[in-house]
């Protein structure tokens, strides 16, 4: 026979479940979510050979300081760039939303990731970036010309977003997007 389930049990699962939702938001909204420190780029913790592949730091370098300016904001606790630089994924190579091609980093695909606040214009550091996706985030003001910058950009993807304001005309200036 089955113990009937008392009061005490109920409002201790009630306590319970409200300690684990105020955890997983505090892990959300934590502002104590640390930096990654570009020195990894080329120390030798993010990328194997950091002194054969220059071009592959300067894009770590990019990376890290995007995924810095976006964990500063509410991250969702699922969100890739919280992976980037921990664990399994320490290496550069690992990061998910990340594809290199010949040592470089040609496609960002950041989608569904939960990010808001404002495009952070370190992507345009991202020179040989082809594919920059970051559809159905939360990210928030008007798109940044300078991502004129990213002149090998063959697919740009910022839809379902909350952005404001004009596509800026010099867009225009990508004559390999699509």
């Amino acid at each position: 026979m089955s113990k009937p389930v008392t009061r005490y049990a109920i409002i201790t699962t009630a306590g319970l479940l409200t300690a684990a939702l105020a955890l997983a938001a505090r892990a959300q909204n934590d502002p104590t979510i640390p930096n990654l420190d570009q020195a990894g780029c080329s120390n030798g913790t993010f990328i194997t050979e950091p002194v054969a592949n220059p071009g592959l730091v300067a894009d770590c370098r990019a990376l890290v300081s995007i995924r810095n300016h976006w964990t500063h904001r509410t991250v969702p606790t699922n969100s890739r760039l919280l992976t980037w630089g921990t664990g399994n994924t320490v290496s550069l190579t690992a990061w998910d939303g990340i594809g290199i091609n010949d040592q470089r980093v040609e496609h960002l695909y950041l989608s569904y990731d939960g990010l808001t606040g404002p495009i952070p214009t370190e992507l345009t550091q991202l020179t040989n970036l082809i594919r920059l996706d970051l559809s159905h985030n939360k990210l928030t003001g008007p798109i940044p010309t300078e991502l004129t910058q990213l002149t090998n950009l063959i697919r740009l993807d910022l839809s379902h977003n909350k952005l404001t304001g004009p596509i800026p005309t010099e867009l225009t200036q990508l004559t390999n997007l699509i």
